[in-house]
């Protein structure tokens, strides 16, 4: 994913990012994850749920996103149910996100406004919506994965939140960092 590319393009990511208070606590988990296994690579991001994963564009173009970020608007606030933890394979641990419908459409909705401006850019994501903040991801080992998830498994977490905003975040000097964001 993070390919060579020419010196004036950039990462960025459309995400719901948690709120402050949960954010906390989602750091003290990737927080143990870096203390009992050197995973960092999750410590780069705030805790949030992916709704356009990342890609690269031109930061010539960034005030175009940052513009196409603030003329979206959904009718619907999202409540998003947080619910102890789940992995997908050996490499990602994440806090698991209840099924919900809004949450879904909310995801089709910011996907089909950003691609009428970015098609080329933004590609449809195929793969299915399965919504999680991520704890570790790519840095985890095969070995460590069995310790951490025999851990998490027995970790209990439960939490909720209302969304009303959808945000744009880039990669800049080795960490996410949200450069804008949307009300809605």
């Amino acid at each position: 994913m993070y390919s060579t590319r020419p010196e004036t393009h950039r990462m960025y990511y459309v995400a719901i990012v948690c709120p402050k208070e949960i954010d906390e606590k989602v750091v003290q988990f990737k927080e143990w994850m870096r203390r009992q296994y050197g995973c960092m690579v999750a410590l780069k991001s705030p805790g949030h749920i992916t709704l356009i994963p990342p890609f690269w564009m031109d930061e010539a173009r960034e005030i175009e996103l940052i513009q196409t970020l603030q003329q979206f608007n959904s009718d619907d606030k999202t409540e998003i149910q947080l619910k102890n933890f789940s992995h997908f394979g050996d490499r990602v641990l994440f806090i698991h996100v209840n099924e919900n419908k809004q949450l879904t459409q909310l995801k089709e909705e910011t996907e089909t406004h950003f691609l009428q401006n970015f098609h080329g850019v933004i590609k449809k994501d195929d793969r299915p919506f399965n919504p999680h903040v991520t704890i570790a991801n790519r840095d985890v080992s095969p070995g460590t994965f069995e310790k951490a998830w025999a851990h998490f498994s027995k970790e209990k977490f439960e939490s909720s939140f209302v969304t009303d905003a959808i945000s744009l975040l880039k990669l800049t000097t080795g960490k996410w960092d949200v450069i804008a964001e949307t009300k809605f």
